[in-house]
């Protein structure tokens, strides 16, 4: 919508610069958006380090804190919907079924955040944007919450697992709270995640900066570290 976008680097741990951030907004701004976890990296932010954010933001600004990947957070980070939205008027919580609950091909996510918030949106919303299926597929993911609960568990201890068997290999890895985990590759990037395309194990490439990997089955886990181990 004719939007500038202004990024702000992140700090040297990789987590958000919280006091950057704040810094960044002036009176021309808009919109802060931030995800926790941080796609690609997978970093996530405490509520008390949101909370210090938003403390900082003005009114006027909307921060927008996504929680596409939410339910591989550590609980100890916080909830903002319980933490946050009470207290600023200005947050708003986004999630999504496309990721835990595998209904990426629906497209159905939501928001939380005060209703003027909400109403302005829907201002804007295209009607009938979630179709009949994709709705009846949320609701039976939401009174199936074990099943859920299940696959999600079994995704951490393979992404813990992972993270063991890189960490032996020699990677320094940052805190993932995702279903993926983060190689910083530099100027590599490119060619090893075109060597590792090349051998059938397709990975995120980001050039120049490194690859993220989505935790799969424990085959294709041990498929992936096999052949990173023999090009790295």
């Amino acid at each position: 919508m004719n939007g500038v976008p202004v990024p702000v680097p992140l700090a040297a741990d990789l987590g958000f610069d919280i006091d950057g951030l704040a810094a960044a907004v002036t009176d021309r701004t808009k919109l802060l958006f931030l995800a926790t976890p941080n796609n690609p990296i997978g970093m996530a932010t405490t509520t008390t380090e949101l909370r210090r954010l938003c403390e900082q933001v003005p009114a006027g600004v909307i921060v927008c804190i996504d929680e596409a990947y939410r339910e591989f957070v550590d609980p100890g980070f916080g909830d903002p919907v319980a933490e946050l939205v009470p207290d600023f008027p200005n947050v708003i919580v986004t999630r999504t079924f496309s990721k835990a609950h595998g209904l990426a091909g629906l497209r159905v996510g939501y928001a939380i955040g005060h209703p003027e918030v909400v109403a302005t949106i829907d201002k804007t919303l295209l009607p009938f944007a979630v179709n009949a299926l994709a709705q009846t597929a949320a609701l039976a993911a939401l009174e199936h919450d074990d099943v859920i609960r299940e696959a999600v568990g079994a995704i951490l201890a393979e992404r813990a697992r992972v993270e063991v068997e890189l960490a032996a290999a020699g990677w320094t890895l940052p805190n993932h709270q995702g279903n993926f985990v983060w190689l910083a590759l530099g100027e590599r990037t490119d060619e090893v995640g075109l060597e590792l395309e090349r051998r059938g194990v397709v990975v995120r490439p980001f050039s120049g900066e490194g690859i993220r990997v989505t935790i799969g089955a424990p085959d294709e886990n041990d498929r992936f570290l096999a052949t990173l181990a023999d090009i790295v």
